[in-house]
């Protein structure tokens, strides 16, 4: 799934470098089959509990050239093609003067009033709004996709996440905001791109 975002990112021709960042050897060498340069993780950011602050980070003390922004597209997003990035791109550069992130999000599948926890004691204290009147066309709600992350370096190094009211959003559609987390969403990724009808190519 690696070589769909670095197939994306190439063909998106926006970008003076496209990276991955990896431990592995054997990722490493399908990246530069693929076109990407590698930069190889240290040891302390090679585990489950790294986070993606703690990569880039890694990642930005690694590379000696300087830059306005950075574009972190996560590979389990295989339905995010070239046209998102570049959309996305423009947005961004359209707007910098006033946000300094950009999320790529979607229409979440349930409103927030429909989300709430659960306690021990299995009451639904905390789901007390009127579900007798609701109605989903009256509540929008977006999540965020996973698919495209935009941030200026420093801004991003202060704050350590993309999100907040200087972060802008970019909408994208369910099918292409499909995100592989297990093995359902890979075997659901792979019925929607076996159905790709409009001509796109990936």
């Amino acid at each position: 799934m690696m070589c769909y975002s670095i197939e994306a990112a190439l063909k998106a021709s926006c970008f003076s470098r496209v990276i991955v960042s990896t431990d592995s050897i054997m990722y490493g060498k399908i990246a530069l089959d693929a076109g990407a340069e590698v930069i190889y993780r240290g040891e302390n950011v090679s585990n489950d509990t790294a986070t993606t602050f703690m990569v880039l980070e890694d990642l930005f003390k690694k590379i000696e050239t300087s830059f306005d922004y950075f574009v972190l597209l996560q590979p389990t997003s295989p339905m995010r093609n070239s046209c998102h990035i570049i959309e996305a791109v423009n947005l961004f550069e359209s707007r910098c003067d006033t946000f300094d992130f950009l999320v790529s999000m979607k229409e979440a599948e349930h409103s927030g009033v429909l989300v709430k926890p659960i306690e021990e004691d299995l009451s639904l204290k905390h789901f007390d709004a009127d579900f007798a009147n609701y109605r989903r066309q009256a509540y929008k709600d977006y999540t965020p996709n996973g698919a495209i992350f935009i941030g200026k370096p420093n801004e991003y190094m202060k704050q350590k996440h993309f999100f907040g009211e200087k972060a802008l959003a970019y909408i994208m559609s369910a099918v292409d905001s499909v995100d592989v987390d297990t093995e359902l969403d890979y075997k659901f990724a792979e019925i929607c791109m076996r159905n790709i009808t409009d001509g796109t190519e990936r």
